[in-house]
């Protein structure tokens, strides 16, 4: 399968509902009249009456729109672009035929990429003229039904003809229809004074002429959920999503690129540094890149480590998020590394994890993954994964499986794609924990024990992946940007470069030795079989016993032969 980047008894209800009592619970009419929601309506009653008549009738139906505007205005050692004012709809249809034991969702095994299902995925004017709407609305769900039609043909054919699954659940599960149109904010911004900003910022790499490339950035993304569904779901869920970004990149005498990322995310304008920390992030960013351009080349290595908050965040995302997403558990061609361990240890006891969409902030930090409702419709909740180190539930879709036969809120996708199961604030915390001095003592112990001739500190991390499937080793990839030797002698610790954090996820797990009482924050998109999706991991610096890393993939091209055309400006001009 792709690499994914960054209960029991409800099943007898869904039996018990069956295809007409689903059909029955239409939407109520919108008590604040809202022209597009009043066009979606219409036609997801007017086309949902129609489609009973069909010899292959749908018992569940749903209409989203994700509205879009985007601001933005980026800028390159001092000269800034044009202000981006971006507006757009992208709809989506989401019906089933068949039954809720089975339907047209259900993968059809061995098909390979084959089994892949066209999506109608279609743009919504974003003039509120109805008629307009309903158009591409109508277009939208008659392609729908006759893919799922199509679809549950191949499914119930390859039912037949293959060996009973390891895991008999039904194909969707029933959930509470809800009602919440919040109003949608108007989030002022002011182009000139963000274009002044980052414009400042981008001329700080002027003097710095090993930085052979640069980029500040701001963007605003104002999103409006629209979820109407013919159980009587109607949703209007505003969101926003605001990123300052501020990148360099320079090539080594080896040829070795090397990128240097930093940011701030927050759900407002608000959350965004000011002047003086956004030039002293620039200047950061700067040095690091100049520093990492001049550091040594760690060779691969196995020994302990100390990952800093945001590499513990990421790691834990990659090697244990994706793997306790619902349906992967249910899905043979993958590795089901921890579909057969609830109630068994998968971590250390000191260690818990929690998966909390509903949290918006941790630490005065605002969270990428806070959601009110999931992309099915269904009320986000926070789902414990891990106590005490015991493995307890997954993150789940409508999709049921095994012993967990309902959605716990965790249905996601980007516009255009089938909504699975995902993350969305994934967070660790220790029950027990220690200072970072003392973590640092803990690892110098463990280099001396080993034999090492030193630890690593991996500072931060870029992103990773992660392959879950059977077909490809079930291993992890973390890529990060500051990695420092730290030497049992006392020496000071050396900045190095040109190596991933690679392993596969039960050993690893099983050497996590301690934590800090720091905890840090890492906000990202993830992108997997349902698209890209913002997400966030918090978690504490973690001691680990043993790690690997291997060799950092690497270019050839030599640095610039010509210096830079412009004079090197002084740092104290710039700032």
């Amino acid at each position: 399968m792709n690499p994914a980047r960054l209960l029991g008894p409800a099943l007898a209800l869904t039996a018990l509902l069956g295809t007409a009592a689903l059909a029955r619970t239409l939407p109520p009419p919108d008590p604040e009249p809202d022209p597009l929601h009043l066009a979606l309506q219409a036609e997801l009653t007017r086309a949902w009456e129609l489609l009973q008549a069909q010899p292959e009738p749908p018992y569940w139906l749903q209409v989203a729109v994700m509205d879009r505007r985007m601001r933005s205005i980026q800028a390159t050692h001092g000269a800034t672009g044009t202000w981006r004012d971006d507006r757009g709809r992208i709809g989506d249809v989401d019906l089933r035929v068949g039954s809720p034991e089975l339907d047209n969702t259900r993968k059809i095994r061995d098909a390979g990429w084959f089994s892949d299902v066209p999506r109608a995925r279609f743009e919504v004017p974003i003039e509120d003229q109805g008629g307009a709407i309903q158009l591409g609305l109508w277009r939208g769900i008659d392609d729908s039904y006759r893919g799922a039609v199509r679809q549950l043909i191949r499914v119930r054919a390859n039912d037949a003809v293959k060996v009973e699954s390891r895991d008999s659940s039904a194909d969707f599960s029933p959930s509470p229809p809800q009602v919440e149109l919040r109003a949608v904010p108007s989030v002022e911004l002011d182009p000139q004074a963000w274009t002044d900003l980052v414009r400042e910022a981008s001329a700080v790499f002027l003097s710095y002429p090993d930085v052979h490339d640069s980029n500040v950035s701001f963007a605003a993304e104002d999103q409006v959920r629209h979820i109407l569904s013919s159980e009587g779901t109607r949703l209007r869920l505003p969101q926003s999503f605001v990123r300052l970004s501020i990148s360099a990149s320079t090539t080594a005498e080896d040829g070795m690129r090397l990128d240097v990322y930093d940011y701030v995310d927050g759900a407002s304008p608000g959350a965004m540094p000011d002047r003086e920390k956004t030039l002293a992030m620039a200047h950061a960013v700067a040095q690091r890149v100049t520093d990492l351009r001049k550091a040594p080349i760690v060779d691969p290595y196995v020994g302990p480590a100390i990952l800093r908050g945001r590499a513990a965040a990421v790691f834990f995302h990659e090697v244990l998020g994706h793997r306790v997403e619902g349906h992967r558990q249910k899905d043979e061609d993958e590795g089901q590394t921890f579909t057969d361990k609830v109630g068994q240890p998968v971590l250390p006891a000191f260690l818990d994890v929690v998966d909390d969409p509903t949290l918006a902030r941790v630490g005065g930090v605002d969270l990428n993954g806070h959601y009110r409702y999931d992309d099915e419709g269904v009320a986000a909740q926070r789902v414990s994964v891990v106590e005490a180190g015991i493995l307890r539930g997954f993150l789940m879709s409508r999709s049921p499986i095994q012993g967990f036969g309902t959605s716990n809120g965790h249905a996601r996708r980007q516009p255009g794609a089938a909504p699975v199961a995902r993350q969305g604030n994934l967070i660790i915390s220790a029950r027990q924990s220690v200072s970072y001095t003392e973590l640092r003592r803990q690892l110098i112990a463990q280099v001396r024990a080993q034999g090492r001739p030193f630890g690593l500190v991996f500072d931060d991390i870029t992103g990773g992946f992660t392959f879950t499937g059977r077909v490809t080793p079930n291993a992890f990839n973390v890529q990060p940007v500051s990695v420092w030797k730290v030497f049992p002698d006392g020496r000071p610790d050396e900045l190095v470069r040109g190596v991933d954090l690679i392993g596969t996820p039960l050993t690893t797990f099983e050497r996590i030795l301690a934590a800090s009482d720091q905890v840090d924050v890492f906000n990202g998109s993830c992108g997997a079989e349902s698209g890209w999706v913002p997400v966030a991991a918090v978690a504490p610096d973690l001691l680990v016993a043993e790690v690997e890393v291997q060799r950092k993939e690497k270019a050839h091209d030599r640095p610039p032969l010509l210096p830079p055309p412009l004079p090197a400006t002084t740092k104290a001009e710039v700032r």
